[in-house]
């Protein structure tokens, strides 16, 4: 793939959290999920992920967003919490393209100790609305101005990639590797703007592939899921030195639903409170 100069000029950025396991305040409603409107300076509209319900449709009403004609939406993998809203395609005016992995359709089952078996996988309404408009992606793609679609991402032995509890069979066989997790990224004048759903490839091994990819560019943002709640201290203590040595000087990251409280508290300590802060239904950042 060949990248661009980098954009001499852009207006703002806007991302809008539509939906996460948290919320800003009692205006806004949250559920198990991730959605995220991302608004590009030329003035089109990207839906990253579309939660567990009709919540991200709800939250964008109260937050007065507009979901019509949008230039598409992208998947950052395929179990339920990202893209159950699909089941409210028909909802959204203009019948946007639905970008993702071509694995993004296998069944999956999430087993876990104590816990019934759950059906992580997409649900059969979305999987019906969503199909007709699917265009499967692999490795890095732009989709839009400065605007590109990470999946493939490349996972050396040893390193850290949470896809631990994920089974092709409900008997706990077959482990699933999530191979179609994907990432998006907003490449901006002060940087790069980095968005994930749960960041299954790993969040060092995607940090690493984008840099690869953009490697003049600073890392601006992170913002989404990182899924670094069961992550050690080895593998935190990574993901801050990589982090640091790619970041822009104002740097932030915006963790919400599988991050985790203790990689939260981890940033904090190495960036400051300023700097990290939880994602929350309801909360705008403009870049």
């Amino acid at each position: 793939m060949t990248i661009a100069a980098h954009p001499a000029e852009a207006k703002q950025l806007k991302i809008s959290i539509l939906a996460d396991d948290t919320a800003m305040s009692d205006e806004y409603v949250a559920e198990h999920a991730v959605s995220i409107l991302i608004e590009l300076s030329n003035g089109h509209r990207w839906l990253a992920d579309t939660g567990t319900t009709n919540v991200f449709l709800e939250n964008a009403k109260r937050m007065n967003a507009n979901l019509d004609n949008l230039s598409g939406i992208t998947l950052s993998h395929g179990h339920d919490d990202h893209t159950g809203g699909l089941a409210f395609y028909p909802q959204l005016k203009g019948n946007p393209p639905v970008y993702g992995h071509p694995y993004i359709w296998h069944k999956a089952y999430q087993i876990r100790p104590g816990q019934p078996v759950r059906i992580t996988g997409m649900p059969y309404l979305a999987r019906q609305y969503a199909a007709p408009a699917f265009r499967p992606l692999n490795n890095t793609v732009e989709l839009d101005e400065n605007f590109y679609f990470f999946t493939d991402i490349p996972r050396p032995p040893g390193s850290f990639a949470p896809i631990a509890g994920n089974f092709f069979n409900e008997d706990g066989t077959g482990p699933v590797p999530l191979l179609d997790d994907a990432t998006v990224v907003v490449r901006t004048p002060r940087g790069l703007v980095v968005i994930s759903g749960c960041a299954h490839a790993g969040y060092t091994n995607i940090l690493t592939a984008i840099h690869k990819a953009f490697p003049a560019d600073k890392l601006l943002a992170v913002i989404g899921g990182l899924h670094l709640m069961n992550a050690s201290e080895e593998v935190l203590a990574e993901a801050v030195a990589y982090t640091k040595k790619i970041m822009a000087d104002d740097f932030s990251l915006y963790g919400g639903h599988c991050t985790g409280d203790k990689a939260i508290v981890y940033f904090k300590k190495a960036f400051g409170d300023a700097s990290v802060k939880p994602m929350g239904s309801g909360r705008v950042m403009v870049f």
